[in-house]
C-alpha cells in the first residue's frame, strides 16, 4: 500500500502566488512559477522535498509566459512578457539568454523529442528555430525565422519514420533469415536506419491556420479551419494529426508523404465556455478532456463512443476536491506529474506542495514486526510477549527495521534509533544521514555511501568501515538475517560478511552476478539466510522490466541457480520427489508469474518463500499488493537436492504483504483499519494457512502447512509435536 508524503517548498521570502508548475520529465526538479502585477515575476527550482536551488532563482520586471524542459537535460526554456527566453541550467544556475529575435510575449515554446532543437514563438506570429548541442548549449544564432502575421499557439513534432531496428535484423540474421541477411548484403535493398529524432514540426496560429516546417526548415500552409487552434495532437500510430479549436471542434487529418493534409473526420466536444481547457489522447484513441465541466469526458473516436467520469465540484471554478472517508476535504488549484519518481506538484493558490509515492514500510525479526501506519506513524508488535506499541515520529519515515530490543527509522536525511523497553518506547539516537537503506544488527548499524557499508553505533559514530572497489560498485542494498548482512551494489556484485564477532569479517569475495546472470539489468533485492550459506536474488532485466526467476547464490560452491516462474520449474533437479506431494499443488498454477518479494526463515537456512504475481501483472509499482492473485510459494533448498517446492497458496484476502517466514508462522501485514479476515483450517488436498487467533490485525500471522495441529499437540504433554519444517 502506498502513502503520499507532502513537502511545502522551501519559497524563498517575499515570493508571489505561484502561477506556473513544470516537472523535468525524468528528473526530480520542479519549476515553479510566479508573479504580479506591480513587481514582475520570478523562476524558481525546488528539489524533491522541495529543497530551494538558491542558484536557479531568476527575477524579470515581466511575469514569465511558458516553462518547457528540455527533454532529457536539466536545462529549462523560460519565455518571458517582454519577449525575452531564457535558458536555465540546473544545478549550476548557469543562465544563456537567446538573442534578441521577439519583440512581443512569448506564447510558445517547444522542444524536438530529443532536445537537439527548440521552436520559439510569440504573439505578433513571429516563429524561431535554436540549434542545441549535445551538452545543451546553444549553438549560434537562430537556424530560421518565420512571420505568419498572427499569434502562434501550438506546436507539435512529427515523430521520426521508423528505420530499420539493427538489433533485431542481426538477430534474424544470426537465426539464418536470409530477408534479414540481404539487408546487410549489399545485394539486398539499402538498410534505412532512420534518423534519432524528428525534425519537421507544424505550428498553428490564431486565425486557425496549421504550417508545416520540414527538416529543411521550409514552411508551408498545410491546412485551415474555422477559429483559432487550441490544441495540437499527433497519434504516431495511425499517422492522424488532430487539430481542436477554441469552440472545441474537432478535425483529423491523414497526412500525405507529400506534405499534404486530408480530413476524414470532424465532431463537435462538449465544452463549458470561458473555462480553461485540458485535453490529452492516449496512443490507443482515447481522446480525454477536462473543460470546466463537472464531468471528465473519454472519447472513444475509433469505436465513436464516449464515457463521463462524474466530479462533485462546488468551491470554486477550476478547483478539485476530494472528501475522504476520514472527514477530510482536498482541495487542489493545479496538479503536475511529474519526474520518473511518482512525484506530483499541487498549487493552492497560496503555496505548493509536492506529494510524493511511497510504499508503506514494513519489517519483521526476531518475533518484533513494524508495520507503517501513516507517513510518521507506525504499531510495533512484540510477539513474544504479545505487547503492542504505537510509535509517532516527527519525520516522515522512509524505511524501519528492527531486532529483539531496537527500532531503528530513517527518512533519507535522519536516522532514529528507538529502544524497546517493556511497555515504552526510547528514543536512544538521532544523527544526519542521507542512506536510502538502513539495516540492524545488535548494536550495530549498517548505512551504505559510495563504495563503502558504514558500521554505526546507535549515536552515528562510524566504528567500521567495510570497503567496496570501484568495479564493485556502490552499495546500494543491505539485508541482515541472524549474524549475516548480505550487501548488494549497483555494478551487480554481492558480498556476504559474517557479523558474530566484534568486527564484520567478508565470508567471501564480491561476487559478480553479471558474469552469471544473462539479460542482468540491476538488482531488485538481495537475501541470505540464517546461516549466510545462501542469497536469492530479484533482478531487473536490461529493459527494466522484473525477471520472472528468482536466484540464489550458494557462498561455499560458488554457484548460482534459480526457480523460473515463468514454467514453475528450477533450473535443475526434481519440482517434487514424491508423486503423492506433487498431486498436492494440481489445483495451484506456478508458471506464467513473477516474483515480487522473497524471506528466508528466521532460523531454518535451508527454507525459503516468496510471493508471486501473474506476468501481466509485474511492474515496478506497489499496485501488485493489492492484487486477489498473489501467491505465496514456499522452496526448499539444499546442496544434495537442488531446489524443491515445499508449499504453494493464495495469498489469503485482506492480507497485505508478506513480512517475513518464521517457522511455524508465515507473517503478513494488512491494511490498516480492516478486519483481520478468518481462514480455513489446511486440507491436505487445498493448502492453506490458518491464523493464530492473537495476531494483531495489522500484522497477522499463518501457520505453515506442516505445523497443522501444532497448537493441539502443544496442549498436551504427553503427545508432543515432532513435526519438523523440512518434513
Amino acid at each position: 500500500m502506498a502513502v503520499y508524503f507532502d513537502h511545502r517548498i522551501d519559497a524563498p521570502e517575499g515570493s508571489e502566488v505561484p502561477s506556473q508548475l513544470t516537472w523535468h520529465s525524468s528528473l526530480s526538479v520542479l519549476a515553479v512559477a510566479s508573479s504580479s502585477s506591480t513587481n514582475g515575476g520570478n523562476v524558481d527550482l525546488y528539489l524533491q522535498q522541495g529543497e530551494f536551488v538558491e542558484r536557479c532563482h531568476l527575477e524579470r520586471l515581466h511575469p514569465p509566459t511558458v516553462m518547457r524542459w528540455h527533454p532529457t537535460k536539466p536545462l529549462l526554456a523560460l519565455g518571458w512578457e517582454n519577449g525575452e527566453v531564457v535558458l536555465l541550467t540546473h544545478p549550476s544556475g548557469d543562465q544563456t539568454v537567446l538573442p534578441s529575435t521577439h519583440v512581443a510575449c512569448i506564447t510558445l515554446l517547444e522542444w524536438s523529442s530529443s532536445g537537439s532543437r527548440l521552436v520559439t514563438g510569440d504573439e505578433t506570429g513571429a516563429l524561431a528555430l535554436w540549434k542545441v548541442d549535445a551538452r545543451g548549449r546553444l549553438q549560434g544564432n537562430h537556424l530560421v525565422k518565420h512571420e505568419y502575421k498572427k499569434p502562434i499557439t501550438c506546436c507539435i513534432f512529427r515523430p521520426a519514420s521508423p528505420g530499420d531496428d539493427v538489433a533485431m535484423l542481426a538477430r534474424a540474421s544470426v537465426s539464418g533469415d536470409e530477408r534479414a541477411l540481404d539487408k546487410f548484403s549489399w545485394k539486398g535493398a539499402p538498410l534505412k536506419m532512420g534518423p534519432q529524432e524528428g525534425l519537421a514540426f507544424y505550428v498553428s496560429t490564431a486565425d486557425g491556420k496549421v504550417h508545416s516546417v520540414d527538416e529543411n526548415c521550409k514552411t508551408s500552409t498545410l491546412l485551415s479551419v474555422d477559429g483559432s487552434i487550441k490544441k495540437l495532437l499527433f497519434l504516431e500510430k495511425r499517422e492522424v494529426l488532430a487539430v481542436i479549436t477554441e469552440t472545441m471542434m474537432l478535425s483529423q487529418y491523414t497526412l500525405g508523404p507529400e506534405g499534404g493534409a486530408q480530413e476524414f473526420m470532424k465532431v463537435k466536444l462538449s465544452s463549458k465556455s470561458g473555462q480553461n481547457v485540458d485535453i490529452v489522447w492516449t496512443e490507443n484513441g482515447l481522446l480525454i478532456t477536462a473543460t470546466g465541466e463537472q464531468v471528465i469526458r473519454l472519447w472513444d473516436l475509433d469505436g465513436d463512443d464516449n464515457y463521463v467520469l462524474a466530479l462533485d465540484e462546488t468551491l470554486g471554478k477550476e478547483i478539485l476536491a476530494a472528501g475522504t472517508s476520514h472527514g477530510r476535504i482536498a482541495m487542489w488549484k493545479m496538479l503536475q506529474w511529474g519526474s520518473n519518481l511518482n512525484l506530483l506538484a499541487a498549487n493552492n493558490s497560496t503555496t505548493v506542495l509536492i506529494l510524493c509515492e511511497h510504499v508503506m514500510s514494513a519489517h519483521f525479526s526476531q518475533q518484533v514486526a513494524a508495520v507503517q501506519l501513516t507517513p510518521t506513524q507506525l504499531n510495533i508488535t512484540q510477539f513474544s510477549s504479545g505487547g503492542h506499541l504505537p510509535l509517532q515520529s516527527d519525520m516522515h519515515i522512509k524505511g524501519v527495521c528492527v531486532t529483539k530490543d531496537t527500532v531503528t527509522v530513517w527518512s533519507g536525511k535522519q536516522v532514529t534509533v528507538y529502544e524497546l523497553s517493556g511497555t515504552a518506547l526510547r528514543n536512544t539516537g538521532s544523527f544526519p544521514c542521507d542512506s536510502p537503506v538502513v539495516a540492524a544488527h545488535g548494536e550495530n548499524l549498517y548505512t551504505v555511501e559510495p563504495n563503502r557499508v558504514q558500521i554505526r553505533t546507535p549515536q552515528g559514530t562510524v566504528k567500521q568501515l567495510l570497503t567496496f572497489s570501484k568495479a564493485e560498485g556502490n552499495p546500494v542494498l543491505l539485508s541482515v538475517c541472524q549474524s549475516y548482512l548480505v550487501v548488494g551494489t549497483d555494478t551487480a556484485h554481492i558480498r556476504v560478511f559474517d557479523l558474530s564477532r566484534r568486527d564484520a569479517k567478508a565470508q567471501s569475495s564480491a561476487k559478480n552476478l553479471a558474469d552469471q546472470i544473462s539479460n542482468l539489468g540491476a538488482l531488485r533485492s538481495v537475501k541470505c539466510n540464517a546461516s549466510g550459506s545462501q542469497v536469492s536474488i530479484l533482478i531487473s532485466q536490461l529493459n527494466g522490466r522484473p525477471d520472472h526467476k528468482v536466484y540464489f547464490y550458494d557462498v561455499e560452491m560458488d554457484t548460482v541457480t534459480h526457480f523460473d516462474f515463468f514454467v514453475g520449474r528450477p533450473s535443475s533437479g526434481l519440482l517434487q520427489t514424491e508423486e503423492s506431494e506433487r498431486q498436492q499443488f494440481q489445483g495451484t498454477e506456478l508458471s506464467g508469474r513473477c516474483p515480487v518479494s522473497h524471506f528466508w526463515d528466521e532460523s531454518e537456512p535451508r527454507l525459503f518463500v516468496c510471493e508471486t504475481v501473474p506476468i501481466s501483472s509485474e511492474s515496478s509499482s506497489t499496485s501488485f499488493l493489492d492484487s486477489m492473485d498473489v501467491s505465496v510459494v514456499t522452496l526448499f533448498c539444499t546442496q544434495e537436492h537442488g531446489i524443491l517446492l515445499q508449499d504453494c497458496y493464495p495469498k489469503p484476502s485482506g492480507l497485505q504483504a508478506l513480512l517475513a517466514l518464521d517457522v511455524p508462522y508465515y507473517y503478513f501485514s494488512c491494511k490498516h483499519g480492516e478486519k483481520d479476515p478468518g481462514s480455513a483450517e489446511i486440507s491436505a488436498t487445498a493448502p492453506a494457512p490458518h491464523r493464530r487467533a492473537s495476531s494483531p490485525p495489522w500484522c497477522p500471522d499463518e501457520l505453515y502447512r506442516d505445523f497443522v495441529g501444532w497448537r493441539t499437540a502443544r496442549r498436551r504433554p504427553a503427545t508432543p509435536c515432532s513435526t519438523s519444517a523440512s518434513s
